[in-house]
C-alpha cells in the first residue's frame, strides 16, 4: 500500500497494489499509473532523481524564456 494524492479531489488516500494499472520505466523517471479510489480516475505519478533534475532544468531554463 502506499499513500498518493488525487489531483481531483486534493485528498490524500491509501491505495493498494491492486490499484495500479501499469508501471513504465522510462531513462528519466519511473510513471506509475494508478486508479484513484476517491474519484475513480487514473492518475500518473512519476519518481525518481533524475526525473527531479530533469524537471528543475526545464524550469529554469523556462524562466529565462518567459522573461524575455
Amino acid at each position: 500500500m502506499f499513500l498518493i494524492t488525487c489531483p481531483v479531489t486534493r485528498t490524500d488516500e491509501l491505495v493498494s497494489d491492486r490499484r495500479i494499472r501499469s508501471v513504465d520505466n522510462h531513462a528519466t523517471h519511473i510513471a506509475m499509473h494508478v486508479e484513484c479510489p476517491s474519484c475513480g480516475s487514473v492518475h500518473v505519478y512519476r519518481t525518481g532523481r533524475r526525473w527531479e533534475a530533469a524537471r528543475r532544468s526545464v524550469a529554469g531554463e523556462a524562466k529565462e524564456l518567459v522573461s524575455a
